[in-house]
């Protein structure tokens, strides 16, 4: 799923319905959805660490999920959501931005392939 056959996808400011999946997916395959798996929650809002794990190891756990997340997501906004050290806390904000805006984002993807147009003189190869 990640660099062997290319199939994650950094996040940016318009694909956030598509990467959110294969976030979850890619950090259910390592083991590191605990951090950020809502149903979990306790009333405190915050991930219920599993009762066999140490303290030390769940630290741990948070920040190989966090490193995860940050991995996949692209430098233009990376700026927004780097000053968050809890995998959770991440995820929300990422929520918060582009979750409410997915409608608006495909409408603009949409008007933006409505006016795209070839330009005389060149093949539709160039054009893509």
């Amino acid at each position: 799923m990640e660099h062997g056959n290319n199939s994650m996808v950094k996040l940016t400011s318009t694909n956030y319905s598509i990467w959110r999946p294969m976030m979850e997916d890619l950090l259910y395959c390592k083991d590191l959805f605990d951090p950020i798996d809502v149903d979990k929650t306790k009333k405190d809002d915050q991930p219920t660490k599993p009762e066999k794990m140490i303290d030390k190891e769940w630290e741990k756990l948070k920040r190989k999920t966090l490193g995860t997340i940050r991995q996949w997501i692209d430098i233009s906004i990376f700026n927004h959501v780097s000053q968050e050290t809890e995998p959770l806390e991440l995820w929300r904000k990422l929520e918060g931005l582009y979750e409410r805006k997915t409608a608006h984002n495909k409408a603009s993807l949409i008007k933006r392939l409505v006016n795209l147009k070839l330009k005389p003189g060149k093949s539709v190869s160039e054009h893509l």
